[in-house]
């Protein structure tokens, strides 16, 4: 009822200025003037009230100047602000955008993102304004919805002007990335209409034609468009890489990135700065290279795409490694915010999150797109030796330790609210560690007692619903394991050995694997799907 009543003020306060009563302030906006109270703009906004809490003219003369605004624009967002309503539509979204910037309108703003995430329909000839517009404005998931149609739709884009008027740092954005769908032909006559257009220097040609994927290219349309090119006679290194490719790869048709893929197995074999063994789905070990740090023991990591992000450990409890199962290399990545070490870590809406540990109850989150890692929630206790599970945009951390003792506690962390609950279910067996392999709705857990459980995970309208399906022994493995599932077995992995648990029979199954090639700690394992090369040992 109070609620009521206060809504119902505002709405009256609204009226009276509209009205033209009580006002204290002539507002002359880009396309007419208007009056106000300084009151209820300072009430609004504290971009207004620092303005006229100080000695600046609008304080003094009453006279509020407001150029970039149109008049539409301000009576509809100080209608949003008192009344409640949400005036956003297509002809105005900009405009409301950019004013509520300024007058630091987050929850204005906020209205603009909902509308353009339901409204907006992109094309080729508008994705790279809202690409930028996005990232001017933090639209996260804008930002990446317009990259990823500008990059699926890359051949209709090539034939804009937009083309030629991306930036350096864009257009190697969109030509470094791993996965598109066009076939190469396409990415390298952007690349050379870019070039054409925007004159770079010659070290920048260079790194351009290096993140071209040269073998992918048609060998006709080398030779015939780009051989004889203007690009290519002004520039003796993009002469040699042309060179190379046609010589050494001969006659090729045109190819997209978009390669077979298939799954791979990374084994957490922790042997000095030997992190990760991979294992096929032909059974058969693949060598990985050493990482550039050793992060020592109990350093958790999680797939996203074709990378395994690793984090914390004994030695190194703020280190993030990052491996690109790809291309097969390293690189050293942000130091966490606080000591991770026993810790979990999952992947939600293309975001890594690293969570609770020995030292920390933080959760950690880091974008692809982004350089440092944030603090986004925390569960309240200290719980280690966890597994989380991806629901949606919830991730379920479950079992571990808490308080020196085994834990059957299901904890939820919803990434969008960045909110922490436990839920009502819980896990049929209190474990001290957890391992598991997540095919949802299914998600099969091995703890250190040898327990297995299976789970069916279900989420409606946000409502994450766990039944508890059955619960088998199998044989204790201490801390040191991984596990996955295969074929309608699990697959656990030990530092020299491989055993195999038939799910149906409940019992293990008697099969020689390969002895891996590392004799290391393991801590987990990982399935990611990534290009098919290498070799096999």
């Amino acid at each position: 009822m109070m609620e009521n009543a206060q809504a119902q003020l505002l709405v009256k306060i609204h009226e009276e200025i509209t009205k033209g009563s009580f006002t204290d302030l002539q507002i002359i906006c880009r396309d007419g003037t208007t009056t106000g109270s300084r009151i209820v703009l300072a009430a609004m906004s504290s971009y207004f009230r620092a303005m006229f809490n100080s000695d600046m003219a609008e304080s003094q003369t009453g006279v509020l100047n407001l150029p970039t605004v149109s008049l539409p624009v301000l009576q509809a967002i100080i209608k949003m602000c008192l009344c409640g309503n949400n005036l956003v539509s297509e002809s105005n979204c900009m405009e409301i955008l950019d004013a509520a910037e300024m007058m630091q309108l987050d929850h204005i703003k906020e209205l603009c993102n909902i509308f353009l995430k339901e409204s907006l329909v992109l094309t080729a000839e508008n994705c790279l304004n809202w690409w930028r517009l996005s990232k001017l404005y933090n639209f996260h998931d804008l930002s990446n919805r317009a990259f990823s149609y500008l990059a699926d739709e890359f051949p209709d884009f090539v034939e804009t002007e937009n083309v030629v008027h991306l930036s350096k740092v864009e257009l190697m954005e969109i030509i470094s990335k791993e996965e598109m769908k066009c076939t190469e032909d396409f990415i390298l006559k952007g690349a050379m209409k870019w070039i054409e257009y925007n004159n770079p220097d010659q070290d920048d040609v260079k790194l351009i034609f290096e993140n071209v994927r040269l073998d992918y290219v048609d060998s006709q349309f080398l030779f015939d468009d780009v051989v004889y090119s203007d690009i290519a006679c002004k520039y003796k290194s993009v002469q040699e890489m042309i060179r190379k490719s046609l010589t050494v790869l001969g006659r090729r048709t045109a190819r997209s990135r978009v390669n077979p893929v298939r799954p791979y197995l990374f084994v957490l074999h922790h042997n000095q700065t030997s992190l990760l063994s991979c294992f096929t789905s032909e059974n058969k070990w693949e060598d990985i290279p050493p990482a550039p740090v050793e992060p020592g023991a109990w350093y958790s990591a999680a797939g996203l795409d074709d990378k395994i992000y690793i984090t914390g450990g004994s030695n190194k409890e703020k280190c993030t490694l990052i491996y690109n199962t790809a291309r097969k290399v390293w690189t050293v990545g942000p130091d966490l915010t606080h000591d991770h070490y026993f810790h979990c870590m999952a992947t939600a809406n293309s975001k890594v999150y690293s969570i609770g540990g020995y030292y920390s109850n933080t959760i950690e989150e880091l974008s692809e797109s982004e350089t440092h890692w944030q603090v986004v929630g925390d569960l309240g206790l200290r719980r280690y030796y966890t597994f989380p599970v991806t629901v949606g945009e919830n991730i379920l951390v479950m079992g571990g330790t808490t308080f020196s003792a085994g834990s059957d506690v299901i904890h939820c962390f919803n990434t969008r609210t960045r909110s922490v609950s436990q839920l009502n279910t819980k896990l049929p067996c209190s474990s001290e560690l957890l391992r598991g392999s997540v095919l949802l709705p299914d998600v099969y857990l091995l703890d250190d007692d040898g327990h297995v459980m299976h789970l069916q995970v279900s989420n409606t309208g946000g409502d994450i619903q766990i039944h508890i399906k059955s619960t088998t022994e199998w044989k204790s493995f201490g801390l040191f394991f991984g596990v996955t599932h295969r074929d309608g077995s699990l697959l656990c992995f030990k530092k020299y050995e491989i055993s195999k648990f038939n799910l149906a029979e409940g019992k293990e199954e008697q099969i020689t694997f390969p002895t891996p090639p590392r004799n290391g700690d393991v801590y987990n394992v990982y399935n990611v799907c990534t290009v098919s090369s290498g070799k096999t040992s």
